[in-house]
């Protein structure tokens, strides 16, 4: 099999300059453009939810006095390891279902011992709220 160089090299011209009209016609759009939108997106807005909930749920728990530091928020309430809170808000990552899960119940029996405070309900309503979002995501 021989092959033509020059038939390439003209092959190859021709495609750059139909890349080039395409580009003149809808120009490329900036990186931060594409960064912009990516951040908008359904998924990125869920993950700010989940994170922003954890947050939430953090802060008054150490409010309450039931923790201390993040350490010790994802060892007893999340039931992962010392770095999960962490690495959620670090990475922004979804928080698990089952994290979801034991913070939630983890409130329900801190409010049972503190007969009803209403915040704690709020928390637990939400909690759930985000459980069956992610769950109907799949029907």
């Amino acid at each position: 099999m021989i092959l033509d160089i020059e038939k390439i090299r003209a092959d190859v011209d021709e495609l750059k300059s139909y890349f080039k009209e395409a580009e003149q016609v809808v120009p490329p759009k900036p990186l931060e453009q594409k960064i912009a939108e990516e951040m908008d997106t359904t998924q990125y807005n869920r993950q700010k939810q989940d994170a922003k909930f954890l947050v939430k749920c953090y802060k008054y728990l150490k409010k309450l006095g039931y923790i201390q530091n993040q350490y010790q928020f994802s060892e007893q309430f999340l039931n992962k390891n010392k770095y999960y809170f962490g690495m959620i808000l670090s990475e922004q990552r979804h928080p698990s279902l089952d994290a979801i899960h034991h913070l939630i119940t983890g409130i329900s029996q801190i409010n049972d011992g503190l007969n009803k405070l209403k915040h704690l309900d709020n928390l637990y309503e939400e909690g759930q709220g985000l459980i069956t979002k992610r769950l109907l995501k799949y029907f």
